[in-house]
């Protein structure tokens, strides 16, 4: 029988995590607020994603702009590097208008931004 191996979801899609981030959190507030905190911004983050898919529909650029500037707030302070990155490619492209580019980068600002959650969650197991 083979040898199994236990993969972080932050791993098998390349998902940066700012690991000192969270280090640095979870030794200021402690591990039990470290999880709440966690836990409502993957709210917050699900919230806001889900406000900007709606934005995007109804190509309503200063609103698709604002949530992702949220977005990228909430991810910094949890160390989602990775969707505060994608988050502000999605603020490039509103500036810039370009709606292709902007429906592109916010289905990879979804998967980054779930698989981040995930390898975060994953932290705590």
């Amino acid at each position: 029988m083979g040898q199994i191996y236990h993969i972080c979801a932050a791993q098998a899609v390349g998902v940066g995590v700012d690991y000192e981030v969270i280090d640095r959190l979870k030794a200021t507030v402690g591990d039990a607020k470290y999880e709440e905190i966690t836990e409502r911004s993957a709210f917050q983050l699900a919230d806001l994603l889900g406000r900007l898919e709606r934005a995007l529909r109804e190509v309503d650029m200063t609103m698709c702009y604002r949530l992702a500037l949220n977005i990228c707030g909430v991810a910094s302070q949890i160390g989602l590097v990775d969707v505060a990155g994608v988050a502000s490619d999605v603020m490039t492209c509103t500036t810039k208008g370009n709606m292709e580019a902007l429906s592109a980068v916010t289905g990879r600002l979804n998967r980054v931004a779930e698989a981040s959650l995930f390898s975060v969650f994953e932290l705590e197991v």
